[in-house]
Formats: C-alpha cells, structure tokens, sequence
C-alpha cells in the first residue's frame, strides 16, 4: 500500500509539473506574438524559397560525389517538406530553379541577399524568443548563415543515402532500407538539423538537453501537422472558391502552420531554461507590494554591477527567498521589455541603464504595479533600502493628504466649472 501511495504521489507531482511547464510554454509563447512572427515568416520564405533552394543545390554542385544525387535531394526536399497538396507548385519551383543559371552577377547578388533574408528573420525571431536584445555582428552573422546554408544540404544529401539503392548495391547488399527504418532515418535527421538550429541560431548559449527536448516536439508536431494538412485539403472544398489560384493561399497557410510548429518548439527550448523543479512555486511577496520586490531586485543588481558582475536567477532567488520564481521571471521580463535590465552572454542579468537616471516614478510607470500608500505600516523593513522605499511613501501620503482627502463632489465641480469656462 505505501508503495502504491508513493507511485501515486510521484505520479502527481510529474502531472502538476507538467501542467505547470505547458502553462509556462504557452505564456512564454503568447508573450513573444509567436503567432504573428509565424505569419511574418510565412511570407518571407515565400519569397526566399527559390533563392534559398537555389544557393542549397549551388551548395551541393560543389561536391561532385552529390551530383548524381541531385534529383533525389530535390524529391527529398519536397516529399518531406511539402504535404501532398503542395505537390502543383512544384513545375513552378522547378522552372524557377532552371532560370536560375541564367542570371548575371546583379541578379546572383540579389538572389543570394534574399535568401539570407529569410535567415535574418529567423535569428530576430529566435532571439525574441531567447530574450535576447542583441544581434551578431555582421562577421559572425555571415560566417554563421554560411555554415548553415552549407551543412543544411549536406544533411539532406545524407538523408537521401538512407534510400540510395546504389550505395548498397555497392556494398554488396540487395534493396533499400524497409519503409519503416526510412522514415524513422528521416524523423531523426529533422530532428538533429531542428536542434542545430536551436542551438546555434539564439545568440546566447543555449543547452543541448534543451535543444533536444524542444527539437523533438517540433518534429513530431511537424509530422502530425503534415498528415492533418492533408488530410483537411483532401475534404476541403477550397477550389470552389479560390479555383486555379487555390494553390497559392493553400501552401501560405502551410508555411505559416510550419513556422508555428517550429516557433513552438523554440518557446520550449527557450522555456526550460526559465523553468525549475527545486524551487517554490509559492511566495510571501502579495502582488500588491511587488514593487518593492522590484525595487529590491534592481537594488541586488546595482551592487553586484558595482562588483562588476551579473546575476543569475537563482542567485536573485536565493537574494529574495521569500518570492516565487515565476514572480522573479516576471518582474525581469518586464523590466527587460523596458531595457532596465539585459541579459550577458551566459544569460545572466545585469542592469542596462545608469540608475542615476531613472528614478522610482520611472519604475514605476513602467509596470503595472500598485503604490501601497495605505500600507506602509505593513510593508517589510529588512535592510536600509527597504526604509528609504517606505520613507518616500510616507512622504508621498504626508504631502497629498491634503489632495488625497478632497471631496469628489469639489472635484466633479471643478471640472464642470472648467467646462462651462
């Protein structure tokens, strides 16, 4: 019985982590407008996708042991990246790609630029995501955009050797690879170049657990999103009303359901490195006095600026044991939206403006915090800041008293003989 009672626990607690982290996800998903960087996305790889098709297969030309595979790498592209009603766009993508030998060193310039466009969005989507409020200089931008523009094909080019029969009939072996042992081949390959892109694309370091995990969601998702697609467009009536441009909107509306699979995927990697199994989930801090606790969390950061170092989360935690996680998470993210505080290259926090410069109206005005006036008797006083904090308070109610105590009656009264003047 008590190892039934003790598997029942476990099994409890798994879930209301579990509920807590999907709620974590979400906010952090909903915060970052994933679902409108998701449409952004869509149409800038409408845009980018000939170009950017164009420079892979100008990749893969240069290694000639590819060659002879060139045809398969493209049918690879488009069977796993495009569902089955994508299939009537691909003699236009096909057309294009021919075209594309004969242009001249402008139009190769410009081809190329666009399709670094749609790299660009990515890492500013990625870094939003990340909490990230810098970008790569241009070197490192290049240097990393090139190396994912030429091992992207080279991955691809290695999927295809899954289902090479002539690589095995070299070897001495009969058939290709069983359909199934293909497909988990190709599941793992979109897992391992998702998790590249995690990891390398956020400018900040990123761990590969987290990587992994939030990797594998979006290529799971990726793999029901595609078979629900289809299977919605197979009973759809859409041609009714679009006709012979149904096409166009179809395939849009798939490119902006990838880009939320992957944008989701990313908001769990980034997530769990917001997200804790050993710390409380309560705090003593009412909502009505966060900010104190903000005006305390600047002040932790202050001094170790002065020390000339940053804090983690954890060490602002153990700094203000009385508050939550999730409360610190979320009074830095909103000083962060308001470039009070950054994050360094560790994703530590430090302070990003001169506090000599903003003062506690500015604090204030920038979250939506409550000025407990009426409690200041009640207020924690643990360290001298704390007794500055309530001093200004108390100061505030001693001189607005006299405003604060007017009769509404005198003040409806006033407004009204400033509108008949």
């Amino acid at each position: 019985m008590n190892d039934n009672g003790e598997s029942g626990r476990d099994l409890q607690r798994v879930l209301r982590r579990a509920r807590r982290l999907a709620r974590h996800v979400w906010q952090h998903f909903q915060e970052d407008r994933c679902f409108e960087e998701a449409a952004s996305l869509g149409y800038t790889s409408l845009l980018s996708m000939i170009p950017l098709l164009a420079v892979v297969f100008g990749i893969l030309s240069l290694f000639p042991v590819f060659n002879e595979w060139s045809s398969s790498v493209q049918s690879f592209i488009f069977d796993n990246f495009l569902p089955d009603a994508g299939e009537q766009i691909v003699p236009y993508i096909n057309t294009f790609l021919e075209s594309v030998s004969g242009l001249t060193l402008p139009g190769t310039i410009t081809l190329i630029v666009t399709a670094l466009l749609l790299m660009v969005r990515i890492e500013v989507a990625f870094n939003r995501i990340w909490r990230v409020d810098r970008n790569r200089p241009l070197t490192n931008r290049i240097v990393l955009y090139w190396a994912l523009m030429t091992l992207g094909p080279l991955l691809i080019a290695a999927a295809v050797a899954l289902s090479a029969q002539k690589v095995f009939g070299d070897a001495g072996m009969v058939g290709t690879l069983p359909p199934g042992l293909q497909k988990i081949g190709t599941f793992l390959l979109g897992w391992l170049v998702f998790s590249l892109f995690f990891l390398f694309v956020p400018n900040r370091p990123v761990r590969i657990k987290h990587a992994l995990i939030g990797a594998f969601l979006t290529t799971l998702l990726f793999e029901i999103a595609k078979a629900g697609f289809v299977a919605y467009v197979s009973n759809a009536n859409y041609k009714v009303i679009y006709g012979a441009l149904a096409t166009v909107p179809l395939f849009l509306f798939w490119l902006y359901l990838v880009w939320v699979v992957v944008l989701l995927g990313a908001s769990l990697a980034a997530s769990l490195t917001t997200f804790s199994d050993y710390r409380k989930h309560e705090t003593d801090w009412p909502k009505k006095w966060e900010f104190q606790l903000a005006y305390r969390l600047l002040g932790h950061l202050w001094k170790a600026q002065q020390r000339g170092e940053s804090l983690s989360r954890l060490q602002l935690l153990e700094l203000e044991p009385q508050a939550s996680e999730m409360q610190i998470v979320r009074l830095l993210g909103r000083m962060r939206e308001q470039r009070i505080v950054t994050n360094d290259a560790d994703g530590d926090i430090l302070l990003r403006r001169d506090l000599d410069e903003l003062s506690l109206a500015d604090l204030y005005s920038h979250g939506d915090y409550h000025l407990p006036i009426s409690d200041t008797g009640a207020l924690p006083l643990d360290s001298e800041w704390d007794r500055a904090y309530v001093d200004c308070l108390e100061h505030m109610r001693e001189h607005g008293r006299d405003l604060w105590n007017r009769p509404l009656k005198r003040l409806y009264r006033g407004n009204d003989e400033g509108d008949s003047r």
